[in-house]
């Protein structure tokens, strides 16, 4: 029997030999692939970030914007404000002294920081205005500019007062000695405003029906006397058309208590001070007789109120005068405009010199008006009418007074 030969073979290198474990199988590593894709993450980053930094630069700049934006409106309302708060009331009367139908004024009004606004007025008629304020804004670059415009129109709220007379009482009235009275339109001297205001001529003393009127020298007296039932309605006293003796007390420019006064113009020949209590006003147009005239008030028509009898011993004044009382004039003393008394007028020693009108409410019945002296009472329009536009306020117009324009 052939046997065959014992054949040794040895396992295949790559098999594993039984109950051995398999040999690791080597791949060839793909070299470069990692700074690929970190290249691709750094650009995608890179991408983001100038997104986000773009983005907020424009969020800062739309955001700066606004604010520059913001400011000027607010600058332009400040200016608007400010402008109608300080109004020069010289601008109410007729030309040449105030301003005409149509004449544009301006003025600037520094804000902070560089920041102006720009202020036109102009007259639309007799008693309105149409007031623009242009803001304007940088917060310190002049590349940063921003304007913004706002407007208002308002009107002039002054009362209409018509007086029928020189003087006007709802009591008894005595004329004696040398007063004189006289209802001719008679204009103050040197007041040039006076061309544009036409005036008729009134009585020289309007008075209640069944009132005593007791004149010593008819003569003095021009114009003649006028039973007037005006004269003796108390609210002719106290009502003024749109305006009230509650809102002028609540608007005059001067509140004292019932005492002794003789004013006197404080200023120089260009200004005027209006905080000082003691000023009135100044009616006169040259030096002269002792006084000595100051040009910077003479545009000044304040709303005097004294609360109590008022006795005035000297000095002078224009404007609307109000008293919660007794008018008694105890000296030599001058007044431009209206004069409104709750009870009478009593004119003692010394001269008193009225271009206007004075109105005694005769509150006690019991007493009356006296006219005594050295006096004139002399009727004048203009210098009524210049006294209620220069003393006037500025208020609203009813619909769309305000308006941003750009």
């Amino acid at each position: 029997m052939n046997q065959h030969p014992h054949i040794h073979t040895e396992p295949h290198a790559s098999e594993p030999a039984s109950g051995e474990a398999p040999a690791r199988v080597l791949v060839k590593a793909r070299r470069g692939m990692a700074l690929i894709l970190t290249l691709i993450v750094v650009v995608v980053l890179a991408i983001l970030s100038t997104g986000a930094v773009l983005s907020s630069m424009q969020e800062f700049r739309g955001g700066r914007n606004a604010l520059v934006e913001q400011r000027a409106f607010a600058v332009a309302e400040f200016g608007l404000n400010s402008e109608i708060s300080n109004w020069d009331r010289s601008r109410n009367l007729p030309p040449p002294t105030g301003m005409a139908i149509g004449a544009i004024d301006s003025a600037n009004v520094f804000v902070a920081q560089g920041d102006t606004a720009k202020v036109f007025i102009q007259r639309l008629t007799d008693n309105t205005f149409w007031v623009r304020s242009v803001g304007r804004a940088n917060i310190g670059s002049a590349q940063l500019e921003a304007q913004r415009m706002t407007n208002m129109v308002v009107r002039i709220a002054y009362p209409s007062i018509n007086p029928g007379g020189a003087i006007v009482t709802a009591g008894n009235i005595r004329v004696q000695g040398s007063a004189e009275i006289t209802g001719t339109n008679t204009n103050p001297s040197g007041w040039t405003q006076c061309a544009n205001i036409t005036g008729r001529d009134t009585f020289a003393i309007s008075y209640a029906p069944g009132r005593t009127v007791d004149i010593q020298k008819l003569n003095l007296v021009t114009g003649g006397i006028n039973p007037d039932p005006a004269a003796g309605d108390s609210n002719t006293y106290v009502r003024y058309g749109t305006e009230s003796w509650n809102s002028l007390v609540a608007a005059a420019d001067i509140k004292l208590p019932g005492g002794t006064y003789g004013p006197e113009p404080v200023g120089t020949s260009s200004t005027c001070d209006w905080n000082a209590t003691a000023n009135w006003g100044e009616p006169l147009r040259v030096s002269g007789g002792g006084n000595t005239y100051v040009a910077g008030c003479k545009d000044y028509f304040p709303i005097i109120y004294v609360n109590g009898t008022a006795n005035l011993s000297h000095g002078r004044g224009q404007g609307v005068l109000l008293v919660n009382g007794d008018v008694r004039l105890t000296g030599n003393f001058q007044w431009y405009g209206l004069i409104i008394a709750r009870d009478d007028i009593v004119k003692g020693n010394g001269t008193f010199d009225l271009w206007g009108s004075a109105m005694s409410r005769n509150a006690n019945v019991q007493d009356g008006s006296a006219i005594v002296g050295n006096s004139f009472f002399k009727w004048s329009k203009c210098a009524v009418e210049s006294a209620l536009r220069g003393s006037a306020i500025l208020t609203r117009t009813k619909e769309r007074s305000w308006a941003q324009l750009y």
